[in-house]
């Protein structure tokens, strides 16, 4: 009787002071949670004292909601304040909270109210904040609280395969997914990590993780372009590594190039990019790129020294008259400019399919000033066009001249 009598009371007493088994327990300053905190570390919620009632009303009731302590598990949980005036009375205030975890304000990248995650340790790895926790009911937000952690979870089970792992490729491959796992921040020492377990970066990991993607210096397109396509077939890389590297693309060509003589390479990388993941901002905004960025070269304009590309790129001449089966005759001539042009290979297309080419270079000068292709078409065309592969030099591009088709009676 006893015994029940005393479990009974300690029931009323936690659930008088307001918490419960398996709940997480917020404390007063980061000094009182430090004398508890447990591997989970630290969940803080961040509000904005004096300039966001809406927010500041948000983190008291999401820090005292049953549901999101139960999603806290054992965090040491604080509730700090972040001042829009930082005078000494308010940063003070701040840090006596804070503690060694440091005032709020000195985070970058994170708008306010706001909850941070931070280890045992005191690195922060995590936040939720902006729309997912504005829009979010307090269920929803104890779903996301419970994801980081289950996420820094995955992520250290991750870090002790690694660990365990003998072979210099494994562990700096499980090094690598532990950098990965979505919603939380890359563990700390990860390159360092990376680098002893693979000295030369013979497995290609390092390089992965700090992968950036532009031109380098002295590179010509076609280097550049073969280093891209090299990265969309390499698995190592990730859907958004690879958006990102279609998107420097994109925009390497168009300097390079303009919008007429890069227009099919435009589209090819902007297609890549929306099929890597239509739903991300670089996905939705190909259609964009290549509504605007890209302009098609129509039977009729001929050349000049704006559609000469400087690199010898294909490029695609659309609404040739070329539908009807029959035999004809491409003339390229020159009319105007102090340089001809070189012809690297001309081919017959109907939309992805080649119907006729024609390999051999050919120059268009002064002392030659036309050259006359002809190809025959045996059916029907849908989407008639000629590939044109210029091959001026970037300094030999004055010149001006006539493509013509013509079918011989």
């Amino acid at each position: 009787m006893l015994k029940k009598t005393s479990i009974t009371l300690t029931l009323a007493l936690l659930a008088a002071l307001g918490m419960h088994a398996g709940a997480a327990q917020q404390y007063p300053t980061f000094e009182q949670a430090k004398a508890h905190v447990t591997d989970t570390g630290y969940i803080a919620f961040i509000y904005p004292a004096g300039w966001d009632k809406h927010g500041e009303k948000l983190c008291r009731k999401l820090i005292a909601t049953d549901a999101v302590k139960t999603a806290a598990a054992d965090a040491a949980l604080l509730l700090a304040p972040i001042y829009q005036i930082r005078d000494e009375k308010n940063n003070a205030s701040a840090k006596k909270i804070m503690g060694a975890l440091g005032y709020p304000g000195d985070m970058a990248d994170i708008s306010y109210p706001a909850i941070i995650f931070y280890e045992k340790g005191g690195r922060q790895y995590a936040t939720i904040h902006g729309r997912e926790l504005m829009r979010a009911t307090p269920e929803q937000v104890a779903g996301l609280v419970k994801q980081r952690l289950s996420a820094k979870k995955k992520q250290e089970e991750l870090l002790s395969k690694s660990r365990a792992a003998t072979a210099p490729g494994e562990k700096a491959k499980l090094l690598l997914e532990a950098s990965r796992v979505s919603g939380i921040a890359w563990p700390g020492g990860l390159r360092e990590a990376i680098q002893a377990a693979d000295p030369g970066d013979k497995h290609g990991y390092l390089g992965v993780l700090n992968f950036g993607f532009s031109p380098r210096q002295e590179e010509s397109l076609q280097d550049f372009l073969k280093r891209l396509d090299a990265v969309l077939k390499n698995e190592l890389y990730t859907p958004w590594q690879k958006q990102r590297a279609c998107a420097a693309a994109i925009g390497h060509i168009r300097r390079s190039l303009g919008t007429m003589a890069g227009g099919s390479l435009i589209t090819k990388y902007a297609k890549a990019m929306h099929k890597l993941n239509p739903d991300s901002t670089l996905g939705v905004s190909a259609p964009v790129v290549m509504r605007d960025w890209v302009r098609r070269y129509r039977y009729g304009q001929g050349w000049s020294q704006d559609i000469i590309p400087s690199a010898p790129i294909p490029m695609l001449m659309h609404d040739v008259p070329m539908a009807k089966p029959g035999t004809y005759q491409v003339t390229f001539k020159l009319t105007t400019g102090r340089d001809g042009i070189r012809i690297n290979r001309l081919r017959l297309m109907d939309g992805d399919r080649c119907i006729a080419t024609d390999d051999t270079p050919r120059d268009v000068s002064w002392g030659n000033t036309q050259q006359v292709y002809t190809f025959s078409v045996k059916s029907p065309l849908k989407a008639p066009a000629l590939e044109i592969t210029y091959g001026n030099a970037p300094d030999k591009r004055s010149s001006w001249g006539e493509i013509r088709v013509t079918s011989p009676k």
